[in-house]
């Protein structure tokens, strides 16, 4: 019995692993303008898929899949830093439901997945960029 619960909880925790991927979130830098400050990135912050990044015409050759990615756990991108690595996972209302480095694909902020979420994202957050790093 003890086995058995082991082996469950083993195949449960494999199971949750295998979906998860490593995005690299990034946001642009004003060079010219004052220096930035370190911006939060709360779990639940949904990113969806706008093309292949080595397409500079994706976004006219409607080659979007239906591939949405939520963030996992809150994240910090420090001050005068551009990208951080976030844990993230492929939504269930995703057709896609598998994504690699391979398809690079690259990614926008879309929101919150909290639906009762009361602050809109700030201009900082509506510029964040994302791609599959592993």
């Amino acid at each position: 019995m003890r086995r058995a619960l082991w082996l469950a909880l083993a195949l449960a925790c494999w199971g949750e692993a295998a979906q998860a991927v490593t995005l690299a979130v990034c946001r642009t830098l004003d060079v010219g303008g004052a220096p930035s400050a370190p911006l939060t990135v709360p779990a639940g912050s949904l990113f969806r898929d706008t093309g292949r990044a080595d397409d500079p015409l994706a976004a006219f050759t409607a080659d979007h899949w239906a591939l949405r990615l939520e963030t996992v756990a809150l994240a910090t991108i420090p001050a005068l830093q551009t990208c951080i690595a976030v844990q993230a996972r492929i939504t269930s209302d995703s057709a896609v439901k598998a994504v690699g480095r391979a398809d690079n694909r690259a990614l926008v902020y879309a929101g919150s997945s909290d639906l009762l979420a009361t602050d809109p994202p700030g201009e900082n957050m509506l510029s964040l960029t994302a791609m599959v790093i592993d």
